[in-house]
Order: C-alpha cells, then structure tokens, then sequence
C-alpha cells in the first residue's frame, strides 16, 4: 500500500512538473501579462518616436489620420509602425517615378481599372473584409504594362484604406488566372512582380490578410516557385492555392457576396463602378 501511494505521488508530481506550454499554477515570479497599447497610447508613444527618427513633420495633429494607417497596419505596436513608416518613405524615394500622377485620371491606369485591375467588391465578406480580385486573363499586354496595373492597384488600396474599419480589418484577394496564356506570362518579369510585393508587404500600410488564386495553370506555379523565396513566411502562408475547385473558394467567401464569374449569386462585376468611386472621390463629388 506504501508503494502505491508513493507511486501516485510520484506520478502526480511528474504530471505537475511537466511543461505543456503553460504554467498550472504560475508563481510570483512570472511575467506580467503585456497589453496591447490602446490608439490613443499608441499615437502619443508613435508621435515621440517620429520626432526623435527625422519624421518630427508626421507628429503634427493635422497627420493623425496618416498615421493611423501605420499603427493599424502594425497592431498598434509603435516600434513596427515606424518601420513601416521608414520603409513606405524609402520605397517611394527608390521608385520615384512609379508614383509620380499616382491618380485615377491617368489614362492608363483607368485602361488598367476599366479591365478589373484590380476590382473591388461591393460586399464585405464575413470578417468585414474588402474583397479584391482579378481575372488576369483580362490583361491587354499591348495597351498597359505590369507596373500599370500595379499603380492602378495602388490607386485603390490608398483610396480604400481612408477608412478605418479597412485599416483594422484588411482586405483579402482573389486572383482568378482562368484562360490566361503563356505568352501573356511573358510579359510577367519575376524581378520586378518581386520588387512589387515587397513592397505591398514591407512598405504599405495595409493588412493584406489572404490571396486566394484560382485556375492557375502550371507557368503560374512555376513563376510563383522564383518569386516565393523572397517572400516572408507568413505571407507564403497567405497564399492560397484552390486550382479548378470552386466549392473550396467558396469555402472562404459565401457566395452571396461574389459576382457570377466567381460562382457568386449576384450580378457579373461592373469596373464602371469602381472607377466613378476613384473619380468622385478625388473630385469630393459623387459621380
């Protein structure tokens, strides 16, 4: 009987003492939870920041919004928010002139919207995200190039992100590459599409949350195995590959929410509309 209480001991003892990733009973020595800055704390920790890092400009009241963008993008940590903030600055010294006239009276980047470069969704989905997407085999290579279509959607995102329920909930894509060719393939440079999403990735205020393709041929993977190395893990892990299945697209998106050409229940996309939005918004009237 003696041995068998040692042995329930012993094996209690073992059970307490084993690291599951928690702590059971934590004693007085464990670390504070840390909380999260709420905006405001957030806000005054970024502004003394950016008076101390050469961006004394950006702590004026008048660029709070600005700021904002930053902050959300980062989940309110002041540190990542101002990285983003050297690196959005950076990236347009280094790219001057992809943003030079970056407006929708462009005449090719209006070709370029007019096309669903990129389209954007009347409907949120279920997390309150705004929902992009493309169907690249509308790509005219002899009207507009690539980084068309990239100053198109960066025309967009900007005008979409002035809202703040956008900042904090992000936006998800889905690119439908149905019917598009090689030879269309070919007017793809892997060196700059790299360039590019580093740029929506480490340089844009933004929580791009998920990019869904759909119909990718195999030239599509073979382009996406060259540019993947240089992307971060977690935005490999945003990729998300569905090839000819529909029903795992919708899955992710109800289908209340898409147009027919995705499967959807509502009407097929009209890029009219989106562009008078940019139009009017860059007016201040509605079109």
């Amino acid at each position: 009987m003696a041995e068998y209480a040692e042995y329930r001991q012993n094996n209690l003892d073992n059970i307490l003492n084993f690291n599951y990733g928690i702590e059971l009973f934590p004693g007085s020595s464990q670390n504070p939870v840390i909380k999260k800055n709420t905006r405001e704390v957030a806000l005054i920790k970024l502004k003394r920041l950016l008076r101390s890092n050469g961006f004394a400009f950006l702590a004026e009241n008048n660029k709070e919004a600005f700021i904002l963008m930053f902050l959300y993008a980062r989940k309110m940590n002041e540190n990542n928010a101002l990285d983003l903030i050297r690196n959005y600055y950076q990236f347009r010294k280094e790219h001057d002139l992809w943003f030079r006239r970056l407006e929708p009276f462009d005449p090719k980047i209006q070709m370029a919207i007019q096309d669903g470069f990129p389209s954007v969704l009347s409907n949120l989905d279920r997390r309150s995200r705004r929902v992009l997407f493309m169907v690249c085999s509308q790509w005219n290579t002899e009207r507009y190039c690539l980084l068309t279509i990239y100053r198109a959607l960066l025309v967009s995102l900007e005008h979409l992100i002035k809202d703040v329920n956008t900042q904090y909930n992000g936006f998800v894509f889905i690119v439908d590459w149905t019917n598009f060719t090689a030879r269309q393939t070919m007017n793809i440079s892997p060196r700059l599409l790299h360039v590019m999403l580093q740029g929506l990735q480490d340089c844009f205020p933004a929580k791009i949350k998920a990019v869904h393709f759909i119909n990718q041929p195999w030239y599509i993977d073979g382009l996406m195995s060259v540019v993947k190395p240089f992307l971060k893990e977690k935005t490999k892990n945003k990729i998300i590959l569905h090839g000819l299945n529909l029903n795992t697209l919708h899955k992710h998106f109800p289908r209340d929410i898409l147009p027919s050409e995705l499967g959807g229940e509502q009407p097929p996309y009209d890029s009219r509309i989106w562009l008078k939005s940019l139009l009017g918004s860059s007016l201040g009237v509605d079109l």
